[in-house]
């Protein structure tokens, strides 16, 4: 009896180690600090009055087309809006890219076209 019961115990943990050689074969563990994260996210995190570039040497005049995305791939843009009962109400059409300062056009929903994704 107390082989079997040794027999039973190889068998259950060469099954065991299959099972978690196929698991890590398949998947990927990753294993982080949250704490580390949270301060790197802090040191890297600007203040919204810092959003614009340090000089306007690469800057460009887009304005004509209306876009989302920057040339540069910016998809932030420093635009000014009239709130009207907490809610935008109307917003100019000139727009400057927060990283490299182009001027371009913002998109209205009449620029919306059926089918195209950003």
């Amino acid at each position: 009896m107390k082989w079997l019961n040794r027999l039973a115990a190889l068998l259950f943990g060469l099954i065991t180690v299959g099972i978690i050689r196929d698991f890590f074969s398949k998947h990927t563990i990753i294993v982080f600090d949250k704490e580390e994260d949270l301060e790197d996210e802090e040191e890297d995190m600007e203040d919204i009055t810092q959003l614009r570039p340090e000089n306007y040497d690469n800057a460009m005049d887009l304005r004509g087309t209306p876009t989302h995305v920057c040339a540069c791939g910016c998809n932030i843009f420093n635009l000014k809006v009239i709130f009207y009962e907490n809610e935008i109400a109307t917003y100019f059409l000139d727009m400057e890219c927060a990283q490299c300062g182009s001027l371009a056009t913002a998109p209205t929903p009449v620029d919306y076209t059926e089918g195209l994704e950003n």
